[in-house]
């Protein structure tokens, strides 16, 4: 099973996924960023869980380790959105 990761792109992007190294490549599966939403009290912002690529056919994306900058272990309750948000199960 792989590990949830985030990672930090060259390009300045947050994209937090099941991640697996391979040789040359990272893979990751089911792939999101977090995108600003209006919040429930006029004039503030929240976030949301979106896929980092809304348009792609399959559930793996492979990226390069050159456009990765930093590589980094998910918080607890970043972890657990994102686990809920890609199975569907509230953990």
């Amino acid at each position: 099973m792989s590990e949830v990761k985030v990672l930090k792109l060259t390009t300045g992007e947050e994209v937090i996924a099941r991640a697996k190294q391979n040789r040359d490549y990272m893979e990751l599966e089911k792939p999101m960023t977090l995108a600003p939403v209006p919040g429930q009290a006029a004039g503030q912002m929240g976030f949301a869980m979106v896929p980092w690529m809304m348009a792609a056919k399959g559930d793996f994306i492979q990226i390069s380790f050159s456009h990765i900058v930093v590589e980094t272990k998910a918080k607890s309750d970043i972890e657990k959105n994102y686990l809920a948000s890609i199975t569907g199960l509230s953990l």
